[in-house]
């Protein structure tokens, strides 16, 4: 077998829910990929705490969620960051999943002080039920999400992607 490096990515991690797939029945009507990422605390068990939290949340039935990548910062050199991603279903516009995902990163001390500062959670929205947005609060798809390590790896890894 041969071994396929990839800049930046380092090792693959595992948890109580990553990677995990889910039996949910929900009719929501939207597909969502969200992007999580983090390097600051335990972000292993951040993203644990933060999938049981929406695990709860109605609004969401989270489908699946693919190993945590470790890979090298980017834009601003600090501590290796852990990425992830989970699929969800929902019936809420992507404008309304962003506020939500904005008060998640606060529950969890998210800062924003400056551009790919160190951060204890990132949420992104990488795809939306295959909808293009483009204005001032919402880009969609997520700019660099099919060319960035930390997002196709742990999407490449989850099953029937």
């Amino acid at each position: 077998m041969e071994k396929i490096c990839i800049d930046g990515a380092k090792m693959l991690l595992r948890s109580r829910y990553f990677p995990c797939e889910f039996k949910t029945f929900a009719s929501h009507k939207y597909t969502a990929i969200i992007g999580l990422g983090g390097n600051i605390g335990n972000t292993a068990r951040i993203f644990d705490r933060f999938l049981n939290l929406i695990l709860k949340d109605r609004r969401f039935a989270i489908m699946q969620s693919s190993p945590m990548l470790v890979n090298k910062a980017f834009g601003y050199a600090s501590r290796d960051y852990i990425n992830a991603v989970i699929i969800l279903k929902t019936s809420l516009y992507a404008k309304e999943i962003l506020r939500i995902m904005h008060c998640f990163e606060a529950r969890f001390k998210r800062t924003r002080e400056f551009k790919n500062s160190p951060r204890t959670l990132d949420l992104d929205i990488l795809y939306f039920s295959a909808k293009s947005y483009n204005n001032d609060i919402l880009t969609l798809p997520h700019p660099g999400a099919s060319s960035r390590p930390s997002v196709f790896i742990p999407l490449g890894l989850m099953k029937g992607v």
